[in-house]
């Protein structure tokens, strides 16, 4: 029997690492990235990547982050194989496109335009009203999002969000601005295959470091989703073009109804598909690669919890020192993982805080989960030792 084709991941993928390490037990794996070893073979271009899967191409592809979705629509049309359309991956690496897609579907997003300079966003800032959301026109998640909440704001919030945006591949240095939406929270979790989308989870987010929004916590339940907000979603991910894959879309239920603040046709990341798995069963990243393969992807839950992580980040600028746990904590059942983000001797930034440790717990419901993430983030100690001049 021929052995099993590999599944090519596209792009950065140590934040799925151990989403990764569990499929790559059962399905091989190959990577077009020179910096992920994950379990296995690296492919740098669409030559090398049918020679380095045993000279056969891929059995699918798949990205598993905006900025490699373009990359990867283009190496699958290459090789020939299912992958992320161009629609699609356009869509969620430019929120531009991203926010034209949903208003000529008719969904409701916040207020915005694109800046291209502090004129700009001064002028955009008087047309929606404060208080006002900037971040990076190209889709890289939450590095670089920003708040102003008056007008003396605005400055600094435009050169925070300007800045990381000129590291971005595509439209570097373009921000958007955007009304800050007030109200609840919630980023629903996506499977279309077929054309057909389902939801299969909800995420409820901490963030920490106003006006940042650097995220603090993630917590995932089995509970029902809101079967409108189910049908929003649906709708945002056909409107992106998603015919075939995984994705997320986030809604703030505001006192006039929900707004679209985002939606992408990839997993998130921040342990968030590890989550949803411990809380239901279903497994993001396989799903992922079921679809790939032109397979029917499982999204049955097949139990019912809770899960959280806790993304502990330095209070201070300096070099990590030291690194402990609670011993008790370690045996503790609801502990599924707790990971070192930084080791020892690594430089770390207080803002935008650099992440040190992740603590991911389960719990039998919402509650207790959030009770035994609050006990586990205690648990955990980090020393940094601050710099000097």
């Amino acid at each position: 029997m021929s052995p099993q084709p590999a599944v090519l991941v596209v792009g950065p993928s140590k934040d799925h690492a151990a989403d990764l390490q569990s499929v790559a037990e059962t399905r091989p794996i190959a990577y077009h990235d020179p910096a992920s070893h994950w379990g296995g073979p690296d492919a740098t271009g669409p030559t090398a990547a049918a020679d380095g899967i045993g000279g056969e191409p891929p059995a699918g592809l798949l990205a598993l982050t905006a900025e490699a979705l373009p990359q990867a629509a283009d190496l699958a049309e290459a090789l020939g194989v299912r992958g992320p359309s161009t629609a699609s991956a356009a869509a969620s690496a430019d929120r531009s496109i991203a926010r034209l897609l949903l208003t000529e579907a008719g969904l409701p997003v916040p207020r915005g335009t694109r800046v291209d300079s502090h004129q700009d966003a001064a002028a955009a800032a008087l047309w929606t009203g404060y208080p006002v959301f900037l971040r990076p026109l190209a889709n890289l998640g939450h590095h670089g999002a920003i708040r102003a909440d008056k007008a003396e704001d605005l400055r600094a919030a435009w050169t925070f969000a300007h800045t990381a945006a000129l590291t971005a591949e595509t439209t570097p240095g373009a921000v958007l601005l955007e009304q800050a939406p007030a109200g609840d929270q919630v980023t629903l979790q996506t499977v279309t295959s077929g054309r057909r989308t389902w939801v299969v989870a909800a995420v409820r987010s901490a963030f920490t470091n106003h006006p940042l929004f650097q995220t603090s916590s993630h917590l995932v339940t089995a509970e029902d989703v809101d079967p409108d907000l189910a049908q929003l979603a649906a709708r945002a991910i056909q409107a992106l073009g998603v015919e075939n894959g995984v994705g997320h879309v986030h809604i703030v239920t505001t006192v006039l109804g929900p707004l679209i603040t985002d939606a992408a046709a990839h997993l998130q990341g921040d342990s968030i598909p590890e989550l949803v798995r411990l809380a239901t069963g279903v497994d993001l990243l396989l799903a992922a690669i079921q679809i790939a393969t032109g397979q029917d992807p499982a999204i049955t839950p097949t139990h019912s919890a809770s899960a959280a992580v806790a993304l502990i980040r330095a209070a201070s600028t300096g070099t990590v020192t030291g690194q402990s746990v609670d011993p008790e904590q370690l045996d503790a059942p609801w502990l599924a993982r707790l990971a070192w983000e930084a080791p020892l001797g690594t430089p770390v930034e207080a803002l935008p805080a650099s992440l040190l440790a992740r603590c991911v717990v389960t719990g039998p419901d919402p509650d207790t989960c959030l009770s035994n993430l609050a006990q586990g983030r205690r648990g955990v100690k980090v020393t940094i030792q601050p710099d000097h001049p």
